[in-house]
């Protein structure tokens, strides 16, 4: 899943429409893992997306480093201290030695890929192949991904093969794995790293000194009500919002079996190594469970902006996130163990690599496209 996300994270975010000058024979095998063979036109489907992530990492580094990201030669760039196509390359080699370990242990002990799943994975494949950015194709030869030198159905593929990962973390690490991870420990990561918080902002942006007093007078009096029990999160939130509370019949039942969360204003947020970092996560971690303040917001110059009302919420209380981002959980704790199981893999993997259906495929043949008439 991890991998998945990471070609979607690409398709969705490389405004960028590359092409190879590249030829190969139907069927022709580029690289092969044990028993697993990969034709020129897969290798071409992992090469194609190592590049584009390659870019986005150099992006992202002239980007930090303040420096333009227009006209960039990227083959006479560095990724972590390679050249740009020798990094392209190598990992390149690297994805498709993962994903063979991670098939390959599926094979052996018989764990296939839902027939929903893959149908599922089919859909993605045919929705990005059908809308492929920038491209302005009219006829199936003409198809960015078809002049990168691969087709339709290698990219299905591919992009099914990825889910091999992720069944094989599952069948080591999952709820019912040989090396299953006990509730506490995910309990343990669960509260350690993530909060949720009732939050309600207020910002002082092109207010008026009086209406910004004003705003300060009505959040201070929202937090002595809350401190005092006399009004609940709920009843506040309408209010300032102007809205109206909804009931819903169902949303009790839904909360109890963990499908929702038990507050539906709840703000879930993590540390700043996670996906979920949040400017509020190290004031919300410090403070008690059902605590309640007021924070002021401030700028890089140290000016206040607004102020944040918090009530602070038990994680644990509501089953929902603990159901719910489990997979994001036993990642968190087991990535590392699990990694070091697929590099052995690697490290003892038959592997051979095919150069003369591969050399035709080198980042200097990838070019941006026209796509001034795209549509």
């Amino acid at each position: 899943m991890k991998n998945i996300k990471k070609i979607v994270s690409i398709l969705l975010v490389l405004c960028l429409c590359l092409t190879f000058a590249a030829c190969h024979k139907k069927n022709e095998i580029a690289v092969k893992a044990g028993d697993l063979e990969f034709t020129s036109g897969y290798y071409a489907c992992v090469f194609y997306f190592t590049d584009a992530e390659a870019r986005q990492k150099v992006n992202e580094a002239l980007t930090e480093a303040g420096e333009s990201t227009d006209s960039v030669d990227y083959s006479k760039q560095k990724i972590e201290d390679k050249d740009y196509s020798d990094w392209v390359k190598e990992e390149t080699l690297n994805k498709i030695k993962r994903l063979a370990v991670c098939k390959i242990y599926c094979q052996k002990n018989g764990i296939e890929i839902e027939e929903s799943d893959a149908e599922l994975n089919k859909q993605y494949a045919e929705y990005y192949w059908e809308n492929n950015y920038a491209d302005s194709a009219k006829t199936e030869s003409e198809h960015t991904y078809v002049k990168n030198g691969f087709s339709k159905e290698t990219f299905t593929n591919y992009f099914n093969d990825l889910s091999y990962e992720g069944l094989y973390f599952d069948h080591i690490f999952g709820a019912e794995g040989e090396k299953a991870i006990a509730e506490d420990k995910l309990k343990e990561e669960l509260s350690g790293n993530y909060a949720i918080a009732d939050i309600l902002d207020v910002s002082f942006t092109d207010l008026t000194e009086e209406e910004i007093t004003d705003k300060t007078n009505q959040i201070n009096a929202y937090l002595e009500e809350l401190k005092a029990g006399t009004r609940s999160f709920e009843e506040i939130y309408h209010e300032y919002n102007g809205s109206e509370e909804s009931e819903d019949e169902n949303a009790s039942s839904d909360a109890e079996e963990g499908t929702v969360p038990l507050d539906s204003h709840a703000t879930f947020m993590g540390n700043s190594d996670t996906d979920y970092s949040n400017d509020h996560y190290e004031d919300v971690k410090a403070m008690a469970t059902d605590e309640v303040k007021v924070i002021d917001n401030k700028d890089s110059d140290g000016n206040v902006t607004g102020k944040t009302l918090i009530v602070k919420k038990d994680i644990l209380a509501d089953p929902y996130y603990l159901k719910n981002y489990d997979s994001m959980l036993r990642h968190a704790i087991a990535d590392d163990d699990f990694d070091k199981m697929i590099e052995d893999g690697i490290a003892s993997l038959d592997f051979k690599e095919y150069t003369k259906a591969t050399k035709v495929f080198t980042v200097k043949k990838i070019y941006v496209a026209d796509t001034s008439s795209a549509s």
